[in-house]
C-alpha cells in the first residue's frame, strides 16, 4: 500500500489525496465517513480532499444524503492526469529554454552529478556523443551491468574497452565487441598510484568508493564513486584531471594486456 501511495504523490497528489482516492477504489463508492475510516484521513480533512480529487476528476459524486463519491476508472483518470502534465512540462520546458537562451554561459571545466538519474543521464550522454572511443575501469560492476546494453549498441561504431577487476569473462559478449580487459587487484591497492591519485580531486571529507571510471575520446572523463547511500560523479573537461585520468587509464591498459 505504501508503494501506491509513493507512487500517487509523484504524479502529484498530496499524501491525503492519495490514500483517499486509494480508499474509494477500495469501497468503490462511500461516505466521507467511509472513505476517512478506510483511509485515515481525518474527517475534519476528508471533505476537502474528496472534493479536490472531483475537481481532478479522480472521483464523481453522486446526489444523495449523505454525499457518496465514487472512484473513476483508474486508467483514464491517469491518462488524463498524465496529459495534463506532459502539457505542462511542454510549456515550462519552453518558457525555461527561452530564459536560459539569455543567461551568461561560464564554462565551468568540473561539475559535480549526484542522483541515479542524473548520473545515469550523463553516463549515456557522455558514452552517445563520444565520437571515436571510450575506455572504461571498472571495479564495482554494478554500474556496468546497467550500462550494459548501451555499451553493447554503441560498441558496434565505437572502440569500446572495458577493464575489470571481477568478473570479466561473464561480460564477454554480454557488451557486444567491447574489448574487455581483466585488471589485478595490485593496480587498486593502495599505495599504488592508480588509486591514490584518483582521489586527489575528491572532497576531503567524503567517505566515498570509487566504482567507475570513464574516458571519451581521451578528452572527457568522468569518476563514479559510492558515498554513503549515494553516488557521486565527477565530470571534468579540459582540466589537469582529464590528464591524470587518460594516465591512469594509459597504466591500466599496459596492466591489462590482450583482451579476453
Amino acid at each position: 500500500m505504501s508503494d501506491i501511495i509513493d507512487h500517487l504523490q509523484k504524479l502529484g497528489l498530496s499524501e491525503y489525496e492519495a490514500k483517499a482516492y486509494v480508499a474509494a477504489v477500495a469501497l468503490g463508492e462511500g461516505t466521507i465517513k467511509e472513505i476517512s475510516e478506510e483511509s485515515k484521513v481525518p474527517r475534519s480533512r476528508a471533505y476537502d480532499i474528496m472534493e479536490r480529487l472531483l475537481e481532478k476528476g479522480f472521483v464523481e459524486v453522486g446526489n444523495t444524503v449523505p454525499r457518496c463519491y465514487r472512484a473513476n476508472d483508474p486508467a483514464e483518470a491517469f491518462d488524463h492526469l498524465i496529459k495534463e502534465i506532459e502539457s505542462s512540462r511542454d510549456e515550462v520546458v519552453k518558457a525555461l529554454d527561452e530564459i536560459g537562451s539569455r543567461a551568461e554561459k561560464r564554462d565551468n571545466p568540473i561539475w559535480t552529478i549526484k542522483g541515479e538519474w542524473a548520473i545515469d543521464h550523463k553516463v549515456s550522454e557522455m558514452m552517445e556523443s563520444a565520437k571515436k572511443d571510450v575506455v572504461i575501469i571498472s571495479l564495482h560492476n554494478g554500474y556496468l551491468r546497467r550500462y550494459a546494453k548501451q555499451i553493447s549498441k554503441l560498441s558496434m561504431e565505437k572502440d569500446i574497452t572495458v577493464m575489470m577487476v571481477k568478473e570479466a569473462e561473464n561480460f564477454v559478449g554480454l557488451i557486444g565487441k567491447a574489448k574487455v580487459l581483466g585488471l589485478s587487484e595490485r593496480m587498486i591497492s593502495p599505495p599504488e598510484p592508480f588509486m591514490a591519485g584518483t582521489m586527489e580531486f575528491m572532497p576531503k571529507d567524503a567517505e566515498y568508493d570509487v566504482e567507475m571510471l570513464m574516458v571519451c575520446d581521451r578528452g572527457d572523463s568522468l569518476v563514479l564513486s559510492k558515498e554513503g547511500s549515494g553516488h557521486r560523479a565527477i565530470i571534468s573537461r579540459g582540466t589537469v584531471v582529464d590528464y591524470f585520468i587518460n594516465r591512469i587509464m594509459d597504466m591500466a591498459l599496459a596492466e591489462a594486456g590482450d583482451g579476453i
